[in-house]
């Protein structure tokens, strides 16, 4: 059995999404940075796992895409059946003869499998992620405060590629120079 792209994809958006503030949607064009999936494909992913009510997604300026259901409540049997509807057997009839065939040990297979996939959830995977992430911040990184500028960079103020932390304040604005 091959796993395909759009299924592994989806687990990738999904664990993206579960890192994010419950309050903060992401965009389409967040997650394409966050996975280096297209934008494109990350929208048509975003509506099939929509309509399964495994994310839910807010239009306007402040929109995008939030997880539905709590990470531990998503299993990968809900990724697999919104995204490529299910695990089915090609080609089996439901009228087909049953008893000691060939298709009933394919059946036993893809009944074993759904269950395994129901046993992991996204905040299992995400566990088990962060467990076996190496710690990536270099001894520059972690001793600069958030709010200075990079060596060698601009003298602006850093800030958060995420929407709802990099906006400035009024004041902030106002004060600031116009090009």
């Amino acid at each position: 059995m091959r796993i395909s792209t759009m299924a592994c994809h989806a687990l990738h958006l999904l664990l993206c999404l579960s890192e994010q503030s419950d309050a903060v949607p992401a965009s389409a064009s967040e997650l394409a940075a966050c996975t280096g999936i297209s934008e494109k494909f990350v929208q048509k992913i975003m509506r099939l796992l929509q309509a399964e009510g495994i994310v839910k997604s807010l239009r306007g300026i402040a929109g995008g895409h939030m997880l539905a259901r709590s990470p531990d409540a998503i299993t990968l049997a809900d990724i697999i059946a919104a995204v490529e509807g299910g695990i089915t057997l090609p080609g089996v009839s439901p009228e087909a003869p049953r008893g000691k065939t060939a298709l009933d040990v394919w059946d036993k297979a893809a009944r074993s499998l759904q269950h395994s996939l129901t046993l992991v959830t996204l905040g299992s995977v995400r566990q088990s992620r962060a467990a076996h992430r190496p710690a990536r911040r270099s001894t520059e990184t972690a001793n600069r405060k958030p709010t200075e500028a990079p060596a060698g960079g601009s003298h602006a103020k850093a800030y958060s590629l995420g929407r709802q932390r990099c906006r400035k304040s009024k004041q902030a604005v106002a004060g600031a120079p116009s090009a």
